[in-house]
C-alpha cells in the first residue's frame, strides 16, 4: 500500500519533469511509450517525433533492444546521447514472467568533470594501488587478461618474498603456480572470502574480475593477511559454527586503524570491533545481536546481503559529519550468502588528508616522474622524419635502426648541428625502451658541481640549499626509458669515473645517501669531439671510451650530402611557415643555387636558421617565394651571382626595394608615427627622415 504523501501518479510525473534525470520506456517491441521532457531536450525532439518510433532510430546506442531480447539488467552503463556521455541504468519490465517492455534511466552528471577524475587518478593508479594501500594487512594483486601480473603491494610482495621487478609483466602462474586468478577471467565470476596459503601465510582473499565495455580486461586479488597462524583444520571446523568462526575473527580483526563490522545473512551484527564501537559512540552490547539498521541507518550491508555485490571504496557517513572509505563483501557459503563484512579502507578523511601528505613525502617519484617526466621528457622525432637520400645519409639511418632494437650502450659522433640528437630520439621511439621516458642531459651547459646531483639525486640534507625531502636524478626519472648524454666529451673527468660505474653496474646512489638504487635505462650519448684524440691526451678515460663505444654512428656534415640540399629545404619550409604564420612556400632556383654553393659550417641547424631568416624576409617583401636577396647573407666572393630573370632587377635595387617596403609597414603599424617608427625599425630619428626622402615617403 501506497503510506507517502505523494501518490504513485504524483511521483511518476516528478521522475518524468526531473531536470536532473531522464526517462524512457518501450513496449516488447521497442516502441517508446513514455519520455521525460529532459531526454527530450538532450535528443533535440518533440513528442510527436518520438512517441511509438522505434527506439533504436531515436537512439541509435540506447541498448533497449538488447534489454528486450537478453532480459539482462545494465546498471551505471555509459550511453552517449547527441555527443553527451550519460551513466545509465537499463531494466526490463517483466509481467507473469514474459518481458512485456524495458525502461532506462540515468542521473545527469557532469562526465567531463569525470573524465579529469578518471585521468589524474590514472595517472597515479601505478602508485596508488602499489604504494598508497601500506596496510600490513592488506596485499593487493592485479593481472591482465593474458594473466601477466601488472600491479602489486609491497604488502603482497612481501609474503611472496620477491621484489616487484621480479614478477610484474610474468604470468601469474609461473610466480604462483596454484593461484586461482586464471580462473577469475575464465569464468568472470567473483570469488569472496576464500582462505588461501602462500609461503606459510594464511588468508582471506577475494578475487574478482575486471571489465571494460562487458569484455574482461584482468582480474584483482584482495587479501586480508590473518595476523595469527591459523591451521587450515581450526579454519574449516570455524566455518562449521558461525558462533566459532566470529570468535576467532574478531579476535584477528581487532585492528586499531581499521573499523571493521560483520552481520549474519538476517542483517543482524555478530562483530563490530572496538575501532568501530569508538567511532559510533557504543558499547559491544549495545550492538551485538542488534538489526544493522537500528545501529546504523544508512548502512548498505542489507543490499550487500540483498544483491551479492562486493563495494569498494565507498564514501560512507560512519556518524554525522564523518565520512569513511568502506569495503563491502558479502561472506559465501555452500553458494548461498551467509552474512556480510565492512571494513573501512581509511579511517575518515582527515585520515586521508594525513595519509595523502605521507604519500607526498616518501614518494617524491609520484609528482616528478608522472607529471614532470611524462609530460616533458618525450622523444619527438621519429626515423620517418630524418629527411635524406644521399647513400651515406641512407646507410647511417639504416645502422640506427637495425641499433634501436638492441639494448646497447650507442655513441653518436659527428659535427655541431648535424642532428646527433634527432637520431637519438628517432632510435629511442623505434626501440622496447619507448615507453618511457627520453632525457636530454647537456654535460657543457651543467656546472661541475650540480652535473653529479642533477644525474644521480640527492638526500635530504645533502648540502646547503637541498630541496626538502631529496630530489631524484636524470637515471631514476628516466627508468624504464633513455638517457642522452648531449657533449659527453665535455664531461669532467671526476664524473666520468661515476658515470663509468653506472654503466657496468647499472646502479647510482643518490648524493648524499647510502641506500644503491637500480637503474633500467639504456644510455645514447653525442659528442662533436674526437675522443680518441682527447683519450691519447688523457682528457677523457679510456675505459669510458670503450664503454661508450660499443656501437657507434656517424652522422655525415650537410656538406658531405649536399645532393639532399633540396630534400632538406622543402621539408623544413613547411614547418617553419607553420611556426611564423607564414606562408612562403617556394624557393627560386638561384636562391637554391646560392645554398648549394655555401659550405655550412652548422650543418642542418644553420640551414633551418636561414631559412627561417629567408622567410621572414620574403615575407615582409610580400613574396611568396624565397629570392636571392633573401639569401643574400651567403653570397661570399667566389659565391657566383645570379639575378631573376624574370624580375630583371640588380642587388641593390632589391635592397632598396625591401628597405622601402619595411618602412611602410612600420609606419602603417605606428599610424605614422615617426618616432614610434623609428624605434620600431631601430634606427635614429634622423636617418628615418633621410630614408623618408629617399623614397619619396613624406
Amino acid at each position: 500500500m501506497w503510506s507517502g504523501s505523494l501518490d504513485p501518479q504524483q511521483m511518476l510525473e516528478l521522475l518524468l519533469t526531473n531536470p536532473y534525470m531522464f526517462f524512457v520506456a518501450v513496449d516488447k517491441k521497442g516502441m517508446i511509450t513514455m519520455i521525460s521532457p529532459t531526454l527530450l531536450k538532450m535528443l533535440g525532439k518533440t513528442e510527436e517525433e518520438v512517441l511509438n518510433h522505434y527506439v533504436g532510430d531515436i537512439i541509435p546506442n540506447g541498448k533497449l533492444p538488447e534489454i528486450l531480447e537478453t532480459g539482462r539488467i545494465d546498471e551505471a552503463d555509459v550511453c552517449e546521447i547527441n555527443g553527451q556521455e550519460v551513466i545509465v541504468t537499463r531494466v526490463p519490465v517483466m509481467y507473469k514472467g514474459k518481458i512485456i517492455g524495458a525502461i532506462a534511466t540515468s542521473v545527469l552528471m557532469d562526465t567531463n568533470r569525470m573524465k579529469v577524475v578518471l585521468e589524474q587518478l590514472n595517472e597515479k593508479i601505478d602508485t596508488i594501488i602499489s604504494r598508497i594501500i601500506d596496510s600490513p594487512t592488506m596485499g593487493y594483486i592485479v593481472i591482465n587478461k593474458d594473466a601477466e601480473i601488472t600491479h602489486v603491494n609491497q604488502t603482497y610482495l612481501d609474503i611472496l618474498g620477491m621484489k616487484a621487478e621480479d614478477i610484474i609483466g610474468k604470468k601469474i602462474l609461473d610466480v604462483i603456480p596454484h593461484s586461482k586468478m586464471p580462473r577469475v577471467l575464465e569464468t568472470g565470476k567473483i570469488e569472496e572470502i576464500d582462505l588461501w596459503s602462500v609461503n606459510g601465510h594464511n588468508m582471506f582473499v577475494s578475487r574478482l574480475p575486471i571489465t571494460r565495455n562487458g569484455e574482461i580486461i584482468g582480474a584483482i586479488g584482495h587479501t586480508l593477511t590473518l595476523e595469527r597462524s591459523v591451521p587450515k583444520f581450526l579454519v574449516s571446523k570455524l566455518q562449521e559454527t558461525d558462533s566459532q568462526f566470529n570468535a576467532i575473527f574478531e579476535g584477528l580483526i581487532e585492528n586499531p586503524n581499521t573499523a571493521y563490522i560483520i552481520v549474519d545473512k538476517d542483517g543482524y551484527i555478530t562483530v563490530m570491533n572496538e575501532t568501530f564501537l569508538s567511532i559510533i559512540g557504543k558499547k559491544r552490547e549495545e550492538v551485538i545481536g542488534k538489526y544493522v539498521l537500528e545501529v546504523l541507518p544508512h548502512s548498505k550491508l542489507p543490499e550487500t546481503l540483498r544483491t551479492g555485490r562486493m563495494d569498494s571504496a565507498d564514501i560512507w557517513p560512519i556518524v554525522e559529519g564523518r565520512d569513511i572509505l568502506i569495503n563491502r563483501i558479502p561472506i559465501w557459503q555452500n553458494g548461498e550468502i551467509i552474512g556480510a563484512i565492512g571494513h573501512s579502507m581509511v579511517l575518515d578523511m582527515s585520515g586521508a588528508k594525513i595519509l595523502m601528505k605521507k604519500l607526498q613525502e616518501t614518494q617524491k617519484e609520484l609528482s616528478v616522474y608522472k607529471d614532470e617526466v611524462n609530460a616533458i621528457y618525450q622523444a619527438k622525432w621519429r626515423f620517418e622524419d630524418l629527411i635524406g637520400r644521399s647513400s651515406e645519409f641512407v646507410t647511417i639511418k639504416a645502422m640506427a635502426q637495425q641499433f634501436a632494437q638492441t639494448s646497447s650502450t650507442l655513441l653518436i659522433t659527428g659535427e655541431s648541428g648535424t642532428g646527433k640528437e634527432l637520431f637519438a630520439q628517432a632510435i629511442h621511439n623505434a626501440s622496447s625502451y619507448r615507453t618511457g621516458p627520453f632525457i636530454r642531459i647537456n654535460c657543457v651547459t651543467l656546472p661541475e658541481n650540480l652535473l653529479e646531483s642533477e644525474l644521480f639525486g640527492y638526500e635530504d640534507g645533502a648540502f646547503t640549499g637541498a630541496k626538502k625531502g631529496g630530489k631524484p636524478g636524470k637515471f631514476e626519472l628516466a627508468r624504464g626509458g633513455t638517457v642522452f648524454l648531449d657533449e659527453i666529451g665535455d664531461m669532467p673527468m671526476s664524473m666520468q669515473t661515476k658515470l663509468l660505474s653506472v654503466l657496468q653496474e647499472r646502479v647510482i646512489e643518490r648524493v648524499g645517501g647510502t641506500k644503491p638504487i637500480e637503474v633500467n635505462v639504456r644510455v645514447i650519448a653525442a659528442t662533436n669531439r674526437n675522443l680518441e684524440e682527447m683519450v691519447a691526451n688523457h682528457e677523457f678515460r679510456e675505459d669510458l671510451y670503450y664503454r661508450l663505444n660499443v656501437v657507434r654512428l656517424h652522422i655525415p656534415p650537410l656538406r658531405k650530402r649536399i645532393e639532399d640540399l633540396p630534400l632538406l629545404v622543402s621539408g623544413l619550409m613547411p614547418r617553419i611557415n607553420q611556426k611564423l604564420g607564414t606562408s612562403v612556400n617556394r624557393i627560386s632556383e638561384q636562391a637554391l643555387e646560392v645554398l648549394r654553393n655555401y659550405s655550412w659550417p652548422g650543418n642542418v641547424r644553420e640551414l633551418e636558421n636561414m631559412l627561417e631568416r629567408a622567410i621572414n624576409l620574403a615575407h615582409i617583401r610580400a613574396a611568396e617565394c624565397i629570392d636571392t636577396v633573401d639569401v643574400s647573407t651567403l653570397l661570399t666572393n667566389d659565391t657566383p651571382i645570379t639575378v631573376d630573370t624574370d624580375s630583371r632587377r640588380k642587388l641593390n635595387e632589391a635592397i632598396d626595394e625591401l628597405e622601402k617596403s619595411m618602412i611602410i609597414k612600420a609606419l602603417e603599424e605606428t599610424g605614422y608615427n615617426k618616432t614610434k617608427t623609428a624605434q620600431v625599425l631601430g634606427i635614429h630619428s634622423s636617418a628615418l627622415y633621410r630614408k623618408l626622402s629617399k623614397y619619396g615617403l613624406n
